[in-house]
């Protein structure tokens, strides 16, 4: 009686491929910025209580847009800033080991009368 063995497959094998089925488009991610930042700023005036939720909204809803688009072999790195316009300058810096090649951004400001919003999306290629 011959019995046959189940051997597992990895879940993850090695395709040694360096380029992405479905690299990022920056101009969708810019797209998709847009469309939630003014739909946060929508009547929304500077609140300490509700800006900090708003800007945690923000940011679940586009990162739930941008894995729809099903980019291939790319962690998303995700960052809304919700703040007072009160006639000063924000400066933003955000430092990392950057492949020019592969990786990509994507950057949306929004403002209203009382507040602004900035969006950064981040595409790091993952080998």
């Amino acid at each position: 009686m011959a019995t046959s063995i189940a051997v597992e497959m990895p879940k993850f094998m090695n395709t040694y491929r360096l380029e992405s089925n479905k690299p990022f488009q920056v101009e969708r991610v810019e797209k998709i910025l847009k469309e939630v930042l003014t739909e946060a700023l929508d009547n929304l005036a500077y609140d300490v209580e509700k800006c900090p939720n708003q800007a945690k909204w923000a940011s679940g809803v586009i990162r739930d847009r941008i894995k729809a688009e099903e980019y291939d072999r790319y962690k998303l790195v995700i960052m809304v800033t919700i703040g007072e316009k009160r006639y000063q300058d924000m400066c933003c810096v955000v430092r990392f080991l950057w492949d020019i090649e592969r990786d990509k951004y994507a950057l949306c400001v929004q403002d209203n009368l009382s507040v602004f919003a900035a969006a950064l999306c981040f595409g790091v290629y993952y080998e």
